[in-house]
């Protein structure tokens, strides 16, 4: 079945006077090793904003794995031309294409406010998702916001930490002294939870995020280890409990809010089997929930279809599988899977009856937890190079192609179980 993202009508916070385009690209996730896009950004004029604005942006569009940054004379199939304009705060921006490519030039504005680093850097990721829409036919994922969680060598604690995807700069966001994992965001994008292994237990946290809060809040507490519970689309929020030896289910809760802060109220219990059943995650239209069980002997990814009660087995290789995310389309799953001794990240399309799977993480790396960008473009995940000590986070084109790393942490880090916003913000 062949899978494309067809989205043409452009949009953006503070792009303006922009004219109707012809998507002429488009990305598709069932052709891998996608051909990149030759790009030229170059200025005309001079202004500090406008060359800061190009340097940014000759800096991310790469990162995006869909573009090549190059010269006018390596004959570019697409030219961006940023111009300072009478007024400081504007900018002017021009796509044109080489002959023969059938793409009408599209001429527009962009207003900043200031010229602080960071700021630009976000603008430019508004721009670059501009690009991406209109040449790749795609949302574009620039400027959404990664969170992983951290290990330092002889620390006996996970820290948070996050960045903007296309930037630099990496913020620690917990400074608690528990381990801190399964970081899930809010419908919204405005606030996540995640679990603390505590000296206590293990708790669900709650955390708002934009603006950033460092002030948390627990909203669950269990004796022991727990999984990390999962924010869904409806706003309700699926967790594992343990209820009997080697017998865990799932539960949805909802969120209320109370004189103390948010808390959690449970509303049903999801599964009855006697087997451990973990890792609940939502689809993103809320019909159907994918988990882990393994009732028939080996963990193995389920749907639960949440009207009818029907359950049906979705993985159909290897021993092994587990940590189930969808894409943003609600039509595949991403997931590893060990084959062969080694954990690599597969998708697999989830009407498909006979479970055919296709590989994401380039071989020769153990790659784990999965988690897909905004756009649907993008599997982000932990991985090892071989010979690597320790883990880093790493991502793919959800086509499949070559590992690029996405944070710069040094040796003695562990980096793991990253986690994607729903988009800009």
């Amino acid at each position: 079945m062949k899978i494309l993202f067809k989205l043409i009508l452009i949009v953006g916070v503070s792009l303006y006077l922009v004219l109707p385009a012809l998507a002429i690209e488009f990305f598709d996730i069932n052709k891998p090793r996608i051909e990149k896009l030759n790009l030229s950004i170059n200025k005309s004029g001079d202004s500090d904003l406008v060359d800061l604005l190009v340097e940014q942006l000759r800096n991310q569009m790469p990162k995006t794995l869909l573009f090549n940054i190059v010269e006018d004379s390596a004959e570019p199939s697409f030219n961006l031309k940023i111009s300072p304009t009478n007024d400081q705060k504007i900018v002017s921006v021009t796509l044109s294409a080489a002959q023969g490519q059938g793409f009408e030039p599209i001429t527009t504005g962009m207003k900043f406010r200031n010229q602080d680093k960071e700021y630009v850097n976000l603008k430019s990721s508004q721009l670059g998702n501009f690009l991406i829409k209109n040449l790749m036919g795609i949302q574009g994922s620039l400027g959404s916001i990664v969170v992983w969680s951290e290990t330092k060598k002889g620390e006996n604690k996970n820290s948070l930490v996050m960045k903007r995807f296309g930037s630099e700069i990496q913020k620690q966001i917990t400074y608690n002294l528990f381990n801190n994992t399964g970081v899930s965001w809010s419908p919204k994008g405005d606030a996540i939870i995640y679990s603390a292994q505590t000296g206590r237990g293990s708790e669900v946290i709650w955390q708002g995020f934009i603006p950033l809060r460092l002030k948390s809040k627990s909203l669950y507490f269990t004796e022991g280890s727990s999984s990390s519970a999962t924010w869904g689309n409806n706003g309700n929020i699926y967790l594992a409990k343990y209820v009997g030896e080697r017998n865990t289910d799932l539960f949805e809760y909802t969120l209320v809010s109370g004189g103390t802060g948010p808390s959690l109220e449970m509303l049903h219990k999801l599964t009855k089997h006697m087997a451990i059943e973990t890792e609940p995650a939502l689809s993103p239209d809320g019909e159907k929930l994918a988990y882990i069980s393994d009732r028939t002997g080996t963990p193995q990814i389920y749907l639960l279809n949440l009207s009818t009660k029907k359950t049906t087995r979705l993985t159909k290789k290897g021993n092994y599988n587990s940590s189930p995310s969808w894409s943003p389309d609600g039509t595949m799953i991403a997931y590893n899977g060990v084959r062969n001794s080694k954990s690599v990240i597969f998708r697999v399309l989830v009407d498909d009856p006979l479970g055919f799977e296709t590989q994401v993480s380039p071989k020769g790396m153990q790659a784990e937890s999965p988690v897909w960008s905004s756009d649907g473009s993008i599997v982000a995940y932990q991985a090892k190079k071989t010979g690597q000590q320790n883990w880093k986070i790493y991502y793919s084109l959800s086509s499949g192609s070559s590992a690029q790393r996405l944070t710069k942490s040094g040796n003695g880090v562990d980096e793991t179980s990253p986690s994607w916003n729903s988009g800009l913000n």
